[in-house]
């Protein structure tokens, strides 16, 4: 699972974002050390065609 640290800890400064088993998580989120985190979605880009009408 990964976890968003919001303290300082041995092995991790506030914002870092590691994978950590879901025990180690569950007591950091519990403690208020770290916050859950969800990567953002990725958004796929629509590419525009343009048609051109030729005489």
């Amino acid at each position: 699972m990964k976890i968003k640290y919001l303290k300082v800890m041995h092995n991790a400064n506030p914002g870092d974002v590691l994978e950590v088993t879901e025990f180690e998580a569950n007591i950091l989120i519990k403690t208020g050390v770290a916050e859950a985190y969800e990567e953002p979605k990725k958004t796929t880009r629509k590419t525009k065609t343009v048609t051109t009408e030729q005489e």
